[in-house]
């Protein structure tokens, strides 16, 4: 009580015309009262626990994760695989070898790491990396890649619903995008076979969408008069007309197919056979003929 009773002139209110802060520091200054303050327990102070707290987990996140936890998931191998060189004549001969394959400039992947549409989709999402927006639809020539396998097309195409932006090696184009027209591959949108062959009609060169049509075409993946049918429902979108118009050169209508296929009498879908002739046998020398 002496000491504490020694300690309350510095706990009264300061005199008149001393600030608060210089008292404060004048208490505080003071040895009794800061020998009290360390002998007294910290009555606030929450007891000891004996446990520790619960660990928190942290969700792995891949280099897919604008499109979805799932897409990251599965893309965590492939981006630990990535390889980020400089574009070299060295590198340009790696990938004429097929050693490695190309996703974007200076962006490497090894080829055996892609060979099926969900490693491919996921592969070029890791490519973009942070650029990578959960509205990136992948499309065109790129989408078709995705579903047909091969040597990845340059530029990466992608739709979007948003503003277009400028990536290095990317085109992307707006577009309104409705749910019939996106597939979503492990994780990541990838447009239809029937809405990437009408953009491979309206936006690609013709000497790029014709191969690409008929692969998919032969894969199963989209029909003459599927297609037909799509681009008319598309009287107002641009470039609708001349891709019907190519259509026809690059696929072959089912009726025409089906006709060559009656005239030529084997059931098979194909050019016709010219009927073979009949050798022309000459008369030999000095020989002459019976009638006259």
């Amino acid at each position: 009580m002496e000491t504490l009773a020694a300690a309350a002139p510095a706990l009264t209110a300061p005199a008149p015309g001393v600030p608060v802060d210089a008292a404060l520091r004048g208490a505080l200054a003071d040895p009794v009262l800061r020998e009290l303050l360390a002998d007294a327990p910290a009555q606030d102070a929450p007891p000891p626990c004996d446990r520790p707290p619960p660990a928190v987990r942290l969700r792995p996140i891949g280099l897919c994760a604008a499109w979805s936890h799932h897409a990251a998931d599965l893309a965590l191998p492939l981006g630990a695989e990535l390889q980020r060189w400089e574009e070299t004549p060295t590198t340009a001969a790696m990938v004429a070898r097929g050693e490695i394959i190309r996703l974007l400039p200076g962006v490497f992947l090894p080829p055996d790491l892609l060979g099926t549409s969900v490693r491919r989709a996921l592969a070029l999402g890791c490519a973009l990396g942070e650029h990578l927006q959960s509205h990136h639809v992948i499309a065109g020539i790129s989408a078709a890649w995705v579903h047909l396998g091969g040597r990845p097309p340059a530029p990466l195409e992608l739709l979007s619903p948003a503003h277009r932006g400028i990536l290095a090696g990317v085109v992307q184009r707006h577009a309104r995008l409705g749910p019939g027209d996106i597939d979503t591959v492990g994780g990541a949108p990838v447009t239809t076979p029937r809405r990437t062959a009408s953009d491979l009609l309206r936006f690609s060169p013709e000497a790029i969408a014709r191969p690409l049509l008929r692969r998919l075409e032969r894969a199963g993946l989209v029909e003459h008069e599927e297609l037909r049918a799509h681009l008319h429902r598309l009287h107002r979108h641009p470039g609708v007309q001349e891709a019907r118009e190519r259509l026809d050169r690059a696929l072959t209508p089912l009726t025409a197919r089906s006709d060559t296929a009656q005239q030529d009498g084997t059931g098979r879908c194909g050019p016709r056979r010219a009927q073979e002739q009949p050798p022309t046998v000459r008369p030999r020398r000095g020989c002459t003929s019976g009638v006259r």
